[in-house]
């Protein structure tokens, strides 16, 4: 009977011996009584025989010898003989008691170990296999087996019912020799091998990343594969959102017609648009890693580091107007903007956006 998390006790990693679902004591419990009862006995028996072996010597060495007849001598003989021979039996039975305990409690220790390693394993939100070199499983768990696209007639099976069988026997022919394939890749180069999987379950595309791995012997040959499925449907689908929207971002950027760039807060530059790559006349790469001060003529320098030093704060700043030398050398008035973008788990960024309105007559805010 398979054990779960419900089963285990967490005190000490020790199984419910109340429960016989997570315990091998209620298992042959009249096996083990029968051993105890015979060891009780012999305790018994040596406690009798020790008692009868003092009686009978003081006898024979007492004042009582001398009324004895030969007969009687002999036949006392033979009882301390056989009572010794008792003492000796009942100690050396005293001796394998324990080491019968000994091994039962090593017994139930591992079986309580095992149990609550297959609690862990059948928990575990991953599918977990072992299989030989002729494709023959030989451990699993329960989400190998919820997860698998097996034979109708070993669907619903219990997992010691497919333990043993091969992937001809339990998958589809074009399944089992894909399985097969990739086990000998492993086998024969001795090194891991991963792929995604594409499944369809209840009428949903269900995707899950398979890994394979080597078991190596003390000799240093692959006796084993070891493989974990993970579903991975839920990650896939973040990432092509996340990779949309970066698309997204990347085209919205670089179609502005302003001078975009995102900052550090150290006043690296981070990223830029292609507008400002083109501004400045500096190819598509450079930028990242620039002083974003240092992009402004020297003369409005220390006005520009002061308006970033405050947007760091998360002050609200009016626009400033600066002086920018673009690609062909001439000196151009660029009004910025900027903003403090804060995000959890990610670093703080200032989002900068400038504008060339060099000939505007427009009044502009400048310390």
């Amino acid at each position: 009977m398979m054990a779960t998390l419900n089963d285990v006790k967490r005190e000490g990693g020790r199984m419910n011996p109340d429960n016989p679902a997570s315990s091998s004591r209620h298992k042959g419990a009249g096996a083990t009584d029968r051993p105890t009862r015979w060891f009780r006995r012999a305790r018994s028996g040596a406690t009798l025989a020790a008692c009868l072996y003092v009686v009978v010597w003081s006898a024979l060495l007492g004042d009582f010898a001398d009324n004895l007849t030969i007969g009687q001598e002999v036949l006392m003989v033979g009882i301390a003989l056989v009572s010794g021979i008792l003492i000796w039996a009942a100690v050396r039975a005293l001796i394998l008691e324990q080491r019968f305990l000994a091994r039962q409690e090593s017994m139930e220790a591992l079986e309580e170990s095992r149990a609550f390693v297959r609690a862990l394993m059948d928990n575990l939100p991953a599918a977990v296999w072992l299989k030989s070199r002729d494709h023959r499983y030989l451990a699993g768990n329960l989400p190998w087996v919820q997860t698998n696209p097996m034979l109708p007639r070993w669907q619903s099976r219990k997992l010691e019912e497919l333990i043993g069988h091969t992937d001809r026997e339990l998958f589809a022919p074009e399944h089992a020799l894909e399985f097969e394939t990739t086990d000998d890749i492993v086998f024969e180069t001795g090194q891991g091998w991963a792929h995604d999987y594409d499944d369809v379950q209840g009428g949903e595309h269900r995707l899950y990343h398979t890994v394979k791995m080597p078991v190596w012997d003390i000799r240093g040959s692959v006796v084993n594969v070891v493989g974990i499925g993970f579903d991975v449907t839920e990650i896939r689908r973040n990432e092509q959102e996340l990779k949309r929207s970066q698309e997204q971002l990347d085209i919205f950027l670089n179609r502005s017609s302003e001078h975009i760039c995102m900052v550090s807060p150290d006043r690296r530059i981070v990223v830029a648009n292609a507008r400002l790559y083109e501004f400045l006349g500096v190819p598509v790469p450079s930028l990242v890693g620039w002083d974003v001060v240092d992009v402004v003529m020297p003369a409005d320098r220390s006005r520009c580091a002061t308006f970033f030093g405050r947007l760091l704060l998360g002050e609200s700043e009016p626009l400033e107007v600066v002086d920018v030398q673009n690609a062909s050398g001439s000196i151009r008035q660029v009004e910025i903007s900027g903003t403090l973008v804060r995000t959890g788990g990610s670093p703080d960024m200032v989002v900068i956006i400038g504008r060339d309105v060099t000939g505007r007559n427009s009044s502009y805010v400048t310390e």
